[in-house]
């Protein structure tokens, strides 16, 4: 049997650890796509409170004594961690925590108990800060056939970061990382494939979007043999609709994305538009058949912007009933603007970008039909907001891209 055991922790005890926004979104999304689709159960789930420093304790030695030779386990922990200082050991936060270090999980305390659980695959799947601390090296992956990975033993991690604090994301949105495990597991029409192709993909998709770069190794001197978890996926399910997907909320959308195209802003994303029986997908780019164009995440877009913009006698600083010409500093020079993003809450327009200067949003020049173009740019997500400034500050020829 496949078993997943689901640790996930928002609310933490006190005010010693601060809340997150998607840790319990992310665990019940990936339990609901692994008990649907690849013939798992869940052994248990230890969410927010019910996650106490004692409960994960007796559950990883439950299942120490529960599971056979036969089954399969992946343990699946989303919540704060954290790093010793001095011996740079890393830690889980469970939800009773205080900032007492024996009030945490070590990380060489849930490896022992690993070592001792009699499964054929394990795969410890960690998003947290310093979840690369569970991995001392890594090598390259052994490249057998399918059923002999299988048959082999195996003790695998796949971390959200390395040694480094790792992003939460949006809230109800999930961790990037979490975001592209998921949707990769539920996109996938693969009848089967090996974990580290997971992993891979992984890997390479949370680096696209966000400032953290998962890790994947076999844990040393815990029984592994070279094998991998090879997943199978339900032949009879069928792909979900290609407006459910997960993908859409960290990309730009398919309307800007044709702007930045005509543009020729350069081809270089992992995720592209793609048709599809009659409709246009966002998927991993992984051929050029039907591909129309480029899906980028906002870490590709906002590169293009640079941290001060270059403004003239022909900008102008809004306020709330008109517009005041920017002024020169005692330099001669005029104050630089920046471009900055922020999430308003709003439903249809979640995100904005806009350029300011002295805290006041930036004009550029009046319009011909006397208006000034207030860079102001709504976004259906952060890196829509991103692209559409691209596009303002382009046209007012204050960005070019070669």
């Amino acid at each position: 049997m496949n078993y997943l055991l689901n640790i996930a922790i928002d609310n933490y005890d006190g005010k010693s650890f601060t809340t997150l926004n998607n840790a319990v979104h992310d665990a019940k999304k990936l339990e609901k796509i692994l008990t649907e689709n690849y013939d798992f159960e869940t052994i248990d789930s230890l969410i927010n409170e019910n996650a106490s420093r004692k409960n994960i304790i007796e559950v990883l030695n439950r299942i120490l004594n529960e599971l056979t030779a036969d089954d399969s386990l992946i343990i699946y922990y989303a919540g704060h961690g954290t790093l010793h200082p001095k011996t740079q050991k890393g830690f889980w936060i469970p939800q009773d925590a205080t900032r007492v270090v024996s009030d945490f999980v070590p990380n060489s305390t849930i490896i022992d108990i690993i070592s001792g659980v009699d499964a054929k695959h394990i795969i410890l799947i960690s998003d947290s800060c310093f979840s690369g601390t569970f991995l001392t090296q890594t090598r390259g992956t052994t490249k057998y056939h399918y059923t002999k990975l299988n048959e082999n033993k195996s003790r695998w991690v796949l971390s959200s970061g390395r040694h480094e604090n790792v992003s939460d994301g949006q809230p109800g949105i999930g961790s990037p990382f979490a975001v592209i495990l998921n949707e990769f597991l539920e996109r996938n029409r693969n009848e089967i494939f090996s974990f580290a192709e997971l992993a891979t993909n992984v890997i390479k998709g949370t680096g696209s979007v966000a400032k953290q770069q998962p890790i994947f190794a076999h844990l040393e001197g815990v029984g592994h043999e070279d094998g991998q978890f090879i997943f199978n996926l339900d032949k009879t399910i069928t792909p979900s609709p290609p407006e459910d997907s997960e993908l859409l909320k960290i990309v730009i959308t398919y309307e800007t994305a044709l702007k930045l195209k005509e543009l020729g802003f350069p081809q270089s994303s992992i995720f592209g538009y793609y048709k599809d029986n009659g409709s246009v997908v966002v998927r991993r780019s992984n051929s050029a058949i039907d591909f129309i164009c480029s899906a980028y995440t906002y870490e590709e877009v906002v590169v293009f912007i640079p941290e001060q913009i270059e403004v003239d006698e022909n900008t102008y600083l809004a306020r709330f009933d008109g517009y005041d010409k920017v002024e020169l500093r005692e330099d001669g020079e005029h104050e630089p603007a920046q471009v900055t993003f922020q999430r308003t809450f709003v439903e249809e327009t979640p995100f904005m970008a806009l350029c300011e200067c002295k805290r006041r949003m930036v004009a550029f020049s009046m319009t011909e039909d006397g208006y000034y173009n207030n860079l102001i740019c709504w976004g259906k997500s952060q890196a829509d907001s991103a692209a559409l400034m691209i596009l303002e500050l382009i046209k007012e020829k204050k960005i070019q891209i070669e």
